[in-house]
């Protein structure tokens, strides 16, 4: 299986992308809590850490291998 070839460049806003989401959504608590009232703050607190666990995959995916500086 042959994997997209990613540019530094690339790799680097994308990084920069999931971090800047990553932030936001865990910034967002109190203002979901201020529109919903609290009725939905477990379900907030589990998507939005799987969400940023998701994210740590992300990051990895997109980490420089030492393969791609030989090639």
């Amino acid at each position: 299986m042959s994997q997209a070839v990613l540019t530094s460049d690339r790799r680097s806003n994308i990084r920069r992308t999931i971090f800047v989401i990553d932030i936001l959504l865990l910034l967002a608590p109190p203002v979901h809590w201020l529109f919903s009232e609290g009725q939905s703050t477990i379900w907030y607190f589990l998507v939005a850490n799987a969400l940023v666990t998701l994210s740590l995959f992300g990051l990895w995916m997109t980490r420089d291998t030492d393969e791609e500086e030989t090639a």
